[in-house]
């Protein structure tokens, strides 16, 4: 895509649908990532006069997508935590470890762990956005966009070995925000879980931390 105009919706929708599509299926599961790319694309095409810089396209889809995601999510657990709360359902304590690559669908969920599931997602998606710059960018071509090592050391104009350094920080980073935050434990079914720990940072004090804007690799 050239960096001196915006494309049009149609070759946005074609570039980066099925890229929404499976990073919200990952995320919040395949049942709801039809609703909230349609949502996405609902918001690119409202927005897209807004965009005044076509260098920041990639970043650009990427934070929507964050932001709608993230809103869903938050939006299931609050409901779910409603339900569960009338059921009298019980939490288990465990020892704490890395569960982002380990929680469990949610299809196989209770509705309790569901909603558990959905809140580690959102606070995900805010640990994501608070990442400095450098390590933002090759987080979000390698997790969000697929690309390997070599694909974004060229695509940024960096090293290989530059690009798995801040790779590894950045989910350093993410791993530690994670241990800061949350309480991990297992499930009666054996799956690894986590919840919130009383007096975690509200959403607005991550974003007070938030990356400077910069340009996105597109």
């Amino acid at each position: 895509m050239s960096d001196r105009e915006v494309p049009a919706f149609s070759q946005i929708y074609e570039t980066y649908h099925g890229k929404v599509l499976a990073y919200a299926a990952k995320l919040i599961g395949r049942d709801d990532a039809d609703d909230v790319t349609q949502e996405v694309f609902i918001k690119i095409g409202r927005s897209l006069e807004g965009l005044a810089d076509p260098s920041k396209l990639t970043s650009w889809v990427y934070a929507i997508t964050i932001n709608t995601v993230r809103d869903l999510a938050r939006k299931h657990s609050s409901w779910k935590e409603r339900q569960t709360s009338r059921t009298g359902l019980g939490r288990g304590d465990g020892d704490d470890d890395d569960f982002l690559s380990r929680v469990p669908d949610s299809r196989s969920c209770t509705a309790e762990e569901a909603a558990m599931r959905e809140e580690m997602v959102a606070c995900y998606l805010d640990y994501v956005e608070a990442l400095p710059a450098n390590y933002f960018d090759v987080y979000m071509l390698s997790d969000f966009y697929e690309l390997s090592n070599e694909e974004i050391a060229r695509r940024l104009s960096l090293t290989v070995g530059t690009v798995k350094i801040r790779l590894h920080r950045a989910r350093t980073k993410l791993y530690e925000q994670f241990r800061q935050d949350c309480q991990c434990f297992v499930s009666e079914r054996g799956d690894l879980m986590a919840r919130l720990k009383d007096g975690r940072p509200k959403r607005n004090d991550l974003k007070g931390a938030k990356r400077p804007a910069r340009r996105g690799p597109s």
